[in-house]
C-alpha cells in the first residue's frame, strides 16, 4: 500500500484570509492563502474559488520584483501547494505602513481630498496594528516602543518608500496605476529590517491605466466584478511584464544628508575642545536669565549634503551608504546617519 501522506502541521495563526503552519525547520512558516474574501472589517464576507491560488502566485511575482533589486523579504520559495508560500519567521512590528500615491479610499473622507488626485509626493501613513488599528504618530510609535532597538522607524520610511518607486514603476509598464497599498514590516534573526506579509491585490488599490478600471479587492467591497476574474486579469498583465521594467528609463534626482558623529565610548579632540570651550563660558552665556544651564558632554560631529543620480532609490541609498562608510566616516571612532529623497522638479 502507498504511505500516507503526512498530515499538514497545526495551525499557528488563522486571519481572515491566511493560515500559518510550522514549516520543514525552526526558521520557516507555510502561509495557505484562502479562498475567502472579507471587506468592512469583517463585515462581508465570501469564498471565492481560486482567490488563494491567484494570491499566492501575484504575491510571488511581487516579491521576486523586490528580491531583484535588493528589498529584503520574508518571501523564501512557494509551497507545495499552489496557494502556499513559504516565509522565514520574523519579529514583527505591530504596525500597518501604508504608501498613497492617489487619493482613494479612506484619505478621501479624513482630509475630504477629491478622488482619483495624484499626491505631489507619496504619503507615508501608519496604523497601529489593534481590534480597530487606529492611524499613530511617530511621537505615540515612540512612546508605545513599537519599533525594535534594532532599526528605526526612519529606516521602515525609507524602505517603505523605495518599495513604493519599484512598484510605481512596475505597474505603470503593467499599464496599471498603483494608487496605493498596504505593507509589514519585522526583524530577522540577524537583526535586519525585513518586509513581511503578503503582497497580494487585497492589499493594493489598483487601476487600468486608460480606462479607470478597479483592479484590486475594491471590486469585491463594491459589488463590481467577479473577484476571482479580476485578480486573473491582473496576473495576466504582471506575468507579461519582465522585472526590468521597474527601472526607470531617465536618472532622477535624490538629496540626502549623512550626519558623522563621534562614538559615545570615544572622545575626539575636537569634541574635548569645544566642551572645554562651552564649559569654560558657563551661565554668563545668558548672563540676564534666571535659567541656570550647564552643559555636561559635547560630541562633536560633521554634516554633509549630496546630490545624488539613479534609476532608483534603493540604487542611491547603498550608493550613499557605501561612500558614507568609506569616505565621509572613520568606521573605527565614527558612526553616521543618512536621509535620502527624491527631488521632484
Amino acid at each position: 500500500m502507498p504511505s500516507a501522506s503526512p498530515a499538514p502541521a497545526a495551525v499557528l495563526a488563522e486571519g481572515k484570509t491566511k493560515i500559518l503552519r510550522q514549516g520543514a525547520t525552526p526558521d520557516e512558516l507555510v502561509v495557505s492563502y484562502k479562498d475567502d474574501a472579507t471587506a468592512g472589517n469583517g463585515a462581508k464576507h465570501a469564498v471565492v474559488p481560486g482567490k488563494g491560488n491567484l494570491n499566492a502566485r501575484i504575491s510571488v511575482i511581487l516579491f521576486n520584483l523586490l528580491h531583484k533589486y535588493g528589498i529584503p523579504t520574508c518571501f523564501v520559495r512557494p509551497g507545495e501547494q499552489t496557494n502556499e508560500l513559504i516565509y522565514r519567521r520574523l519579529e514583527m512590528i505591530p504596525l500597518e505602513v501604508v504608501i498613497r500615491n492617489v487619493a482613494l479610499g479612506s484619505i478621501v473622507k479624513r482630509f475630504k481630498f477629491e478622488e482619483g488626485r495624484r499626491f505631489e509626493k507619496p504619503l507615508l501613513e501608519f496604523f497601529y496594528k489593534t481590534d480597530d488599528d487606529p492611524q499613530i504618530t511617530d511621537t505615540l510609535i515612540e512612546e508605545l516602543n513599537l519599533i525594535p532597538a534594532q532599526t528605526t522607524l526612519d529606516a521602515v520610511g525609507r524602505l517603505a518608500y523605495e518599495i513604493n518607486e519599484i512598484f510605481v514603476t512596475y505597474f505603470e509598464a503593467c499599464g496599471i496605476v498603483c494608487a496605493d497599498f498596504k505593507l509589514e514590516f519585522g526583524i530577522d534573526d540577524q537583526g535586519h529590517l525585513v518586509l513581511g506579509d503578503e503582497l497580494s491585490p487585497d492589499n493594493f488599490r489598483l487601476r487600468d491605466l486608460k480606462t479607470g478600471d478597479i483592479l484590486d479587492k475594491d471590486v469585491f467591497r463594491l459589488d463590481l466584478r467577479d473577484l476571482a476574474e479580476t485578480y486573473q486579469d491582473l496576473l495576466t498583465r504582471m506575468e507579461k511584464q519582465p522585472p526590468e521594467r521597474a527601472i526607470p528609463k531617465d536618472l532622477r534626482t535624490y538629496e540626502a544628508e549623512v550626519t558623522v558623529t563621534t562614538r559615545k565610548n570615544v572622545l575626539s579632540p575636537e569634541s574635548r575642545t569645544v566642551l572645554d570651550a562651552v564649559q569654560s563660558l558657563g551661565a554668563s552665556v545668558l548672563p540676564d536669565s534666571p535659567v541656570t544651564c550647564n552643559v555636561e558632554a559635547l560630541n562633536a560631529g560633521k554634516r554633509f549634503k549630496l546630490t545624488l543620480k539613479a534609476h532608483l532609490m534603493v540604487e542611491a541609498e547603498k550608493y550613499l551608504r557605501a561612500v558614507s562608510d568609506q569616505v565621509l566616516s572613520n568606521p573605527v571612532i565614527e558612526d553616521f546617519q543618512y536621509t535620502i529623497r527624491q527631488v521632484t522638479r
